[in-house]
């Protein structure tokens, strides 16, 4: 269990169980697991790896989208070795985590939830932040980028886990009555934050990882500020909150015409990506 948790006194296998029904959690796929596994043993080397993800095209070509968007590299990242070298073994691993996060979450529209419209928002949030990050604490760009890609993991398990109580939160959410993470606190004592640092520990993602996702909303002020900064998107291109976006990112040194200049950017980057994810 994270150390995190356990300085909350939280079970998080309970609070998953209470959160989503005895449904049975979906697992990552075979690649995947493969792909982590020699990531995570102190013998695996970058061409080992790259071995086992070049045997499945589709993950190569997330990966390589994955690693030049929220690596910022300078120049193009070509190849998984090549993302190993510039980016390190565990900011590939996020990103490999994140491929494996998408994959197990629900693919169909629910009451409230529309996949399409839930990923273009995601990639959005991951490409801003990592912009944000390249300006704000460079340091931490691959980190605020997965983060903010994966927020919100535990919204699709939870439109169709509890479609008839969480749809309605949902279209709440989207028609702007109050944010989202209030409006779940209100009805069920936690939010989807909490939900997404207990899914962390059932899959076995980084700690760290889990606990920036889990304070995504700026509660203890764990997660970067990119991250935060970025949760200000919404899904809906009618209410997408970008005067929101400006505001609190001014307060964090950012000028506004810094921001929207950062925002458009990176905002054109996220369409290619989200077709990645929203497939």
């Amino acid at each position: 269990m994270f150390g995190f948790l356990k300085k909350k006194r939280v079970d998080p296998h309970a609070q998953l169980r209470a959160a989503l029904g005895d449904h049975a959690l979906p697992s990552f796929p075979g690649i995947v697991m493969e792909v982590l596994r020699e990531l995570r043993d102190p013998g695996g080397s970058a061409a080992s790896v790259a071995r086992i993800v070049a045997a499945d095209p589709a993950l190569t070509v997330k990966l390589l989208k994955l690693a030049n968007t929220g690596a910022g590299a300078v120049r193009r990242i070509d190849s998984v070795q090549q993302a190993i070298a510039l980016a390190g073994m565990a900011s590939v691993e996020s990103l490999v985590l994140a491929v494996g996060v998408r994959e197990a979450l629900p693919t169909s529209d629910a009451p409230g939830f529309e996949s399409r419209r839930f990923w273009r928002a995601s990639a959005r949030r991951a490409a801003t932040a990592s912009s944000f990050a390249r300006v704000l604490h460079p340091a931490t760009a691959m980190q605020s980028f997965t983060a903010s890609l994966l927020q919100d993991m535990a919204v699709p398990l939870l439109a169709h886990n509890r479609p008839g109580e969480y749809g309605p939160i949902l279209e709440a959410w989207h028609n702007r009555e109050a944010e989202l993470d209030h409006l779940e606190n209100e009805q069920f004592g936690w939010h989807h934050g909490e939900v997404a640092t207990w899914l962390c520990d059932e899959w076995g993602l980084p700690e760290r990882l889990a606990e920036v996702i889990g304070e995504h909303h700026g509660e203890r002020g764990a997660a970067p500020p990119a991250v935060h900064l970025v949760s200000h998107i919404r899904e809906t291109d009618e209410h997408p909150e970008i005067d929101a976006l400006v505001a609190a990112a001014e307060r964090a040194g950012l000028s506004a015409d810094r921001t929207v200049g950062l925002v458009t950017e990176a905002w054109n980057e996220a369409d290619s990506l989200a077709e990645l994810f929203a497939a």
